[in-house]
């Protein structure tokens, strides 16, 4: 399970780098795209290209809100339980990730490989972008299923007696 948690880890911090960079190119772009209209020569596909790679962030960045447990969650009911329901619920939650990721996984890669279509201006093919969501997905997945705990949550004698 080690094993499998750091490969998870590894993948994750290269999306997460590859995201990095994405930023910094979209910042770049936007700026050239800027200091071109005020020099009176804008650029042509200025605001796909920035698209396209904020496209890049935002699929790159599932994964990672994952690991940091940074997704949206309502904790408003579930807090209210003891840790081992609390648990039981995080894995449901887990579960459901890890399925719905598998879902959008599989029906991504299979419809990438028939993309022919492109974008309007600088003709980046829409199968990359399918891809990129394959992946981003598969890695959001498979740390999803890193996070499914089997161990039992301390009892609520041991909580208490540590605060």
């Amino acid at each position: 399970m080690k094993v499998f948690s750091t490969s998870v880890f590894y993948m994750m911090n290269i999306l997460k780098i590859i995201g990095m960079i994405c930023l910094a190119i979209v910042m770049l772009i936007i700026s050239v795209g800027v200091i071109s209209r005020l020099l009176g020569r804008p650029l042509l596909g200025v605001i796909e290209l920035a698209e396209i790679f904020h496209f890049f962030v935002i699929i790159f960045s599932f994964g990672y809100t994952q690991a940091k447990k940074e997704h949206i969650a309502i904790g408003l009911l579930v807090d209210r339980y003891s840790p081992k329901v609390q648990l039981i619920f995080d894995n449901i939650a887990h579960v459901l990730t890890v399925s719905v990721c598998i879902v959008i996984t599989y029906i991504f890669f299979l419809t990438s490989m028939e993309e022919t279509k492109t974008t309007l201006l600088l003709d980046f093919p829409f199968m990359i972008l399918k891809i990129i969501v394959t992946i981003g997905f598969f890695v959001w997945g498979l740390v999803a299923l890193s996070q499914i705990s089997f161990k039992t949550p301390p009892s609520e004698k041991e909580v208490s007696s540590d605060v």
